[in-house]
């Protein structure tokens, strides 16, 4: 059971206040009905959260990391920071609704870590994104063992995992054997120390570089990615942040990536997703009831690809005349299948789905609703999630 050793620890952590409750409520699509099949996001619904302010705003193709504490994101809230001393699941949660036609539908609980905005959107090319590694830890070097203990706590460190890439600086002189603007590779110790590979295939075997000096000053350690930090299992996804459509086009979509094994150059498949034309508020623009270029909410990767570690391009193939388009990029924790009007639909992740999902310190939560049926403008969806730490 992850952390919880037992059912009794779960219970023991459960009853000692240990544990957080949300209630939410949140409408779909305010601006027009979904047809049958097509996902959508609940980011823009207002209820509690309120509505986002975030996903909508930037630089056009910057990327821009999300907490549950960046301005204007209004995530669900999950019982705030617990690391290090504990760490955190997802128990259960419940999804349902009562508007009419809305079931059966899935409701699908994300993390969402990071997201682009695409202002560009009648270029045609595929246009580069910038990517700046902007969570940074500071670190002392240990030039007998090699170990790297990182320090500070204000951009969450133990959520740095194995295989992470990593760049480093410092105000003075770094440890000898370490240099600047060099993409080093994590191999994870504790939650607080690692070793560093010089390539991703050295953090596999183990064969960390050897460090011969404390050097001096203030040294720091940044990353790309505030959770999840190798990439692995985030998936990408396409979706009109905005209160107006997108234009009259049907676009290919596509992203070239870093995969989590930390290869560059890849790309999405031939058979490429494509948008629906005046994709409306919230859809991921994509999702639909069938056709080749038809998906999930997912975007579909190179073959054996299981997650993306940073995005390096973003294309439509063709002109999407006006709007905007954001690019996101989620964790799946747990997904629940709404099958009837007014009955609430539960999900335990102890007995009947046996997982925990880790739920992060700073984790954003967000809530992506599948539908099966035409679902009208501004339907209601509620729910609550619970979570325990230990």
């Amino acid at each position: 059971m992850a952390w919880f050793s037992s059912q009794d620890s779960l219970i023991n952590a459960l009853t000692s206040g240990q544990s957080w409750r949300y209630d939410w409520t949140k409408q779909m699509n305010p601006t027009t009905a979904a047809a049958a099949w097509e996902f959508h996001t609940l980011f823009r619904g207002n209820g509690n959260p309120w509505a986002d302010a975030l996903f909508d705003t930037g630089t056009n193709l910057l990327f821009q990391g999300v907490t549950d504490t960046t301005t204007g994101a209004t995530s669900i809230p999950h019982g705030g920071d617990v690391q290090p001393t504990y760490y955190k699941s997802l128990v259960n949660m419940s999804a349902f609704t009562s508007a009419a036609t809305t079931a059966p539908c899935v409701a699908v609980l994300v993390d969402l870590v990071w997201f682009y905005r695409k202002t560009s959107v009648t270029t045609l090319t595929a246009e580069a994104t910038t990517n700046t590694l902007g969570y940074g830890d500071t670190f002392t070097a240990d030039d007998t063992t090699d170990i790297i203990t990182w320090t500070s706590t204000a951009n969450r460190p133990s959520n740095i995992l194995t295989w992470t890439r990593v760049q480093l600086t410092t105000t003075t002189t770094l440890p000898a054997g370490l240099a600047l603007a060099t993409n080093y590779y994590v191999i994870k110790l504790t939650d607080s120390t690692c070793k560093l590979a010089t390539t991703y295939a050295n953090a596999i075997a183990g064969t960390a570089i050897n460090i011969t000096s404390t050097g001096t000053g203030t040294h720091t350690m940044s990353r790309l990615l505030p959770r999840y930090t190798n990439g692995a299992w985030v998936q990408a996804i396409f979706f009109n942040p905005a209160a107006t459509a997108l234009g009259a086009a049907t676009p290919n979509l596509s992203l070239g990536y870093t995969n989590s094994v930390q290869t560059g150059s890849r790309a999405t498949p031939t058979v490429l997703p494509v948008g629906k034309t005046a994709a409306s508020n919230s859809l991921i623009l994509y999702s639909g009831a069938s056709g080749a270029w038809k998906f999930n909410y997912q975007v579909p990767l190179m073959a054996w690809d299981a997650g993306i570690a940073e995005i390096n391009t973003i294309q439509n193939s063709t002109s999407y005349v006006s709007g905007t388009y954001s690019v996101g990029l989620v964790k799946e924790l747990a997904r629940v299948p709404i099958t009837t009007l007014g009955v609430a639909a539960e999900r335990d992740l102890v007995n009947q789905l046996p997982s925990l999902p880790r739920i992060y310190d700073g984790a954003a939560l967000f809530w992506l609703i599948g539908s099966s049926t035409t679902t009208p403008a501004n339907a209601t969806f509620s729910g609550h999630i619970l979570t325990s730490w230990n």
